[in-house]
């Protein structure tokens, strides 16, 4: 069955590859939504391919201290794409094609857990295809953050889990615990489904509801729950550590609480939530087989197993603790929900679990068909849009594809290696630095405080060389007193120095 259903996921995954265009998506730098955070990510990577030292972890932007080391996350898949860049035989993005890959694996996981409770390998690869018609899901996975990569481990992880319950095995239950712990070390959110799991089983420990000799009745779940906190914790120490050092600032991990805004601010953004991101969380063929599942969790909830039913309750209560801590994190950054989709991958599982053992199943492929045609076309169009955007910006802080320089093309138009750009036009930390594969500052540093003792300061203290403007008009007489000379223009960019 498990062949059978390998061949079919992947069939259909090479399905979706073509719906979402990601044979356009893997040939583009940070692009289209969320560039900014992107740009983060693509600017650790392309260190790396320069240095592989991955204690290292550096970005483009040399912030207030003329210092580049900041790290926010387990810097593992950027290692990875700067060792494949090293090869010489990497494409030129080789963060895309890692997401990518993780994306099929943490369908493919999703799918053996589906399988393993219907045995149906058809149901199976639909489920699969299915959860990967979300938006978020299929937009974030081949590309440049760490959420969606994180999310596949947490698939990872389940499925470990279950393969633990299924064979009383205390080695897959570690297995388990070391996918929670990368997760959870790439993103912090993605503590929600293994909280939720532990939570759950610590209740029917307390409860006294395992039987003997079930492993959830052991020690085994302890020493794994122990073994990953263990490591989660040295892992944060360690990058707080790193962060204190390098006085690094940028990669923020404070919450933004509900509390902290007024009436008029919670429902501009529960506003914004809605008409954005309920759309791109899940395509509406996903929702609609959520609300099925859902609906046979509510008929049959007493039977339903205490380690599903707990795990349930658990995540819902940290989804929500979750969105009140980082609520204004979700007016516009909907890469922040990915964490969520735990809760429908539960509903999903134990609702095939109960239909399995309660209906006939013989149209269920056929209603999941419906809904994998109806979300592949949500998602075609949420995509789409996007892809629109990544080479027509909706504003001039943003940088289509082909603003980003091939390697040597500023060195060719007389710019050196070493020289240290001001990009005053960017708001972000990394992108148009990234793009000219710079370091340098940018107005993230400055805001609208650029003036004549800053630009002084940072000429003779960091030793800032050069000036690069998208838009000639902002060529004021400060930046002409400071950067007389014009290098040249080379693919819309326009390079002064002093």
């Amino acid at each position: 069955m498990a062949f059978r259903y390998s061949i079919g996921y992947t069939l259909l995954f090479g399905l979706l590859f073509m719906i979402s265009q990601y044979d356009v998506w893997l040939q583009l730098p940070p692009a289209s939504m969320h560039q900014w955070r992107q740009a983060d990510g693509a600017s650790i990577a392309w260190h790396y391919a320069q240095n592989l030292c991955i204690g290292e972890v550096q970005v483009n932007n040399l912030f207030y201290t003329g210092d580049n080391h900041a790290a926010g996350e387990l810097p593992l898949l950027y290692w990875l794409s700067g060792l494949m860049t090293r090869s010489g035989l990497a494409p030129d993005y080789p963060l895309r094609w890692i997401g990518l890959f993780l994306l099929f694996g943490g369908g493919w996981a999703f799918g053996w857990m589906v399988l393993t409770l219907t045995g149906l390998p058809l149901v199976a690869a639909l489920s699969a295809g299915l959860l990967l018609t979300s938006p978020v899901l299929s937009y974030y996975g081949p590309g440049f953050l760490p959420d969606a990569p994180a999310f596949c481990f947490v698939l990872i992880m389940a499925a470990c889990v279950l393969q633990a319950e299924r064979r009383q095995s205390g080695r897959w239950l570690g297995a388990g615990a070391f996918f929670a712990a990368l997760a959870i070390a790439l993103k912090l959110s993605m503590a929600l489904l293994p909280l939720a799991l532990a939570g759950a089983w610590a209740l029917g420990r307390y409860r006294g509801q395992w039987p003997a000799g079930s492993i959830w009745n052991g020690n085994s779940p302890l020493w794994a729950l122990a073994g990953g906190t263990g490591v989660i914790l040295v892992f944060f120490w360690r990058l707080a550590l790193y962060n204190s050092q390098h006085q690094a600032i940028y990669f923020l991990r404070s919450t933004r609480p509900v509390w902290n805004y007024d009436g008029a601010f919670i429902r501009e953004t529960l506003y914004a939530i809605g008409v954005a991101g309920v759309p791109a969380f899940a395509s509406v063929g996903l929702y609609l087989a959520g609300l099925a599942s859902l609906w046979l969790w509510i008929k049959h909830w007493k039977s339903t197993p205490v380690m599903a039913r707990n795990t349930l309750v658990f995540a819902a209560l940290g989804g929500l603790a979750y969105s009140l801590l980082w609520f204004r994190m979700l007016r516009e950054h909907d890469y922040y929900l990915i964490c969520l989709l735990a809760i429908p991958v539960i509903l999903l599982l134990n609702g095939y679990r109960l239909a399995a053992s309660r209906h006939p199943l013989q149209g269920l492929p056929y209603a999941l068909g419906v809904c994998l045609l109806i979300g592949g076309w949500h998602n075609r169009y949420i995509l789409s849009e996007r892809l629109r955007l990544a080479f027509h910006p909706q504003n001039s802080l943003s940088l289509p594809p082909d603003a980003f320089l091939a390697p040597g093309r500023l060195e060719a138009a007389g710019v050196p290696e070493a020289a240290r750009v001001l990009c005053p036009q960017d708001p972000s930390p990394n992108i148009a630095l990234l793009a000219l594969q710079r370091h340098g500052w940018t107005a993230y540093n400055f805001g609208d405080r650029i003036n004549a003792d800053t630009l002084h300061k940072y000429q003779t203290r960091f030793g800032l060389t050069h000036l690069a403007l998208r838009d000639t008009a902002w060529y004021s007489p400060l930046y002409r007193q400071f950067f007389p000379v014009r290098d040249g223009e080379t693919q819309g960019w326009f390079v002064f120095s002093r």
